[in-house]
């Protein structure tokens, strides 16, 4: 018996990936049906096959059953998944034994004669036969990890805040495990391995990982009229109470605001350099009103100068989609028209500003808009994997039921997620940092990294250049190239064009 981790497999050996696709028989009328070809037709694409949907058995051998019964026994090495009958999301789970999240559904599908590789509650994933050998599983596994890859459950309305806010706690997220690990790569890498003419390319897949640097700039400027005008207000307070330290710091930055005309936020041109040899995507704010305050106007030339240096230096730049708008298609493409004619180059890249998006409504309409590829889904409170993947992977839209051509590139890690400028404890930050790198390389994913700008104001953010530095330098030592979202997006569309 060869091992996988926990998991004994039957003896076989190793071979070479195939260039044949993916070969998936289910139940069409399944109403889940569409999300779960998508998921499979995205993994199969990770592996650089192709998805291959019979319309009956007698087209031959399949690799994955789905919701067809077993009235007869498949011919080779197969999966073998119940369907479930409705289009709802899972609402809840158990775990496996050795860890894995599953479902909590009704009754056990029965026994499986052969080796029991997990259970729980009765139910069994296992493995039986001997030339020819199929794994079952008691469980729809397939809708589960598409339920969580496509944010299935965030479309009903009791999770709507949680939805538009990325609050994990609020959601069920922590159950599933999202904050710790890529639950959804980890099944269906294992489940796909499991299949002796697959079991290659998945082995081969670390070595695809990459590294994406990303920047949202939603302050560019610290001191401004209003700014000026409220520390003026303070400064007879902060007197008072003897807070003279905080007071000289204010009053010196904005001397040398004043003097040199270098905002302590306009730190780009000092990460650019950091940076060289790689490159980043950077989101800016098209319109500086945000739901909160105003942050800045893009159309001014102190701004503007921001973006056409990351346009010379062969940065990306993207959209920092506004709350405000995320229902909004219209003013989606009036955001995205304006960055375009003041960057005088298209804009296809988003991150929707606070992660806060409207499942219904933002990603139809940032498509609509020419947008391609968009890094929205991460949490505001944990880094994590809120798809349970750390791969990009076009979206499919739970609303019209249809895959779309929108690439969506998961946010994973930011530093605002655990970063406490008053307890600032740099080693605490590296582990952190290296726990969420691993979990996304592991098997290949994209470590998508975000730092705000004004976190590298050392005034404010003590130590947080010396951890972008050491993150570089991390990902050089494992040899992570950059991800390129727009070109993974032109091939993902070759390989696959969206219906």
């Amino acid at each position: 018996m060869q091992t996988r981790g926990s998991t004994p497999l039957p003896d076989t050996l190793p071979l070479p990936p195939s260039p044949e696709p993916l070969r998936f028989l289910g139940n069409r009328a399944n109403p889940n049906y569409a999300a779960v070809a998508h998921l499979l037709r995205t993994y199969a694409r990770h592996l650089g096959m192709a998805l291959h949907e019979a319309e009956t058995a007698a087209a031959g051998p399949v690799d994955v059953l789905w919701d067809m019964g077993l009235p007869a026994k498949p011919d080779g090495a197969c999966l073998v998944f119940p369907g479930r009958p409705h289009a709802e999301a899972e609402t809840a789970c158990a775990r496996t034994r050795s860890g894995y999240p599953v479902p909590l559904s009704g009754r056990p599908l029965g026994a499986h004669k052969g080796g029991v590789l997990e259970a729980v509650d009765g139910l069994s994933l296992a493995w039986e036969g001997a030339e020819g050998w199929n794994l079952h599983s008691d469980w729809d596994l397939l809708s589960f990890c598409a339920d969580i890859l496509f944010r299935r459950a965030d479309h009903h309305p009791s999770r709507r805040r949680a939805a538009r806010e990325a609050i994990s706690l609020d959601q069920w997220d922590r159950d599933f495990g999202l904050t710790e690990e890529p639950w959804v790569d980890r099944w269906m890498f294992r489940l796909l391995g499991a299949l002796p003419r697959l079991r290659a390319a998945v082995d081969a897949l670390p070595a695809q990982a990459r590294i994406w640097l990303t920047h949202d700039l939603d302050n560019l400027a610290k001191w401004r009229p209003r700014s000026v005008a409220g520390q003026i207000l303070r400064t007879p307070g902060q007197l008072a109470r003897g807070r003279f330290a905080p007071l000289a710091k204010a009053w010196s930055e904005i001397a040398g605001r004043a003097l040199t005309g270098k905002d302590p936020y306009d730190v780009m041109d000092q990460i650019l350099r950091m940076e060289t040899g790689r490159r980043s995507a950077n989101f800016f704010l098209a319109n500086g009103r945000d739901h909160l305050i105003h942050r800045y106007d893009l159309a001014r030339p102190r701004f503007r100068r921001v973006m056409l240096d990351c346009l010379r230096q062969g940065m990306d730049i993207g959209l920092h989609g506004q709350v405000h708008f995320i229902s909004d298609p219209d003013a989606i493409n009036a955001e995205k028209s304006k960055m375009e004619r003041l960057a005088g180059a298209p804009v296809r890249l988003n991150r929707q500003h606070y992660l806060r998006w409207d499942p219904a409504a933002t990603f139809a309409g940032l498509e609509a808009a020419g947008v391609r590829v968009d890094s929205t889904l991460g949490y505001n409170d944990s880094p994590g994997f809120r798809t349970g993947t750390a791969f990009p992977y076009l979206w499919f839209d739970c609303r019209t039921d249809k895959p779309t051509g929108l690439l969506e590139t998961p946010l994973i890690l930011g530093e605002f997620q655990f970063y406490q400028p008053q307890s600032f404890d740099p080693e605490m930050v590296d582990r952190t940092i290296g726990k969420y790198l691993d979990a996304a390389t592991r098997q290949g994913g994209v470590f998508t990294v975000l730092f705000h700008n004004n976190y590298f104001h050392e005034g404010d953010f003590p130590g947080q250049s010396a951890v972008y530095s050491r993150l570089l330098a991390l990902a050089g030592r494992r040899g992570l190239p950059d991800f390129d979202p727009l070109g993974t997006h032109a091939r993902y569309l070759e390989s696959d064009e969206p219906g």
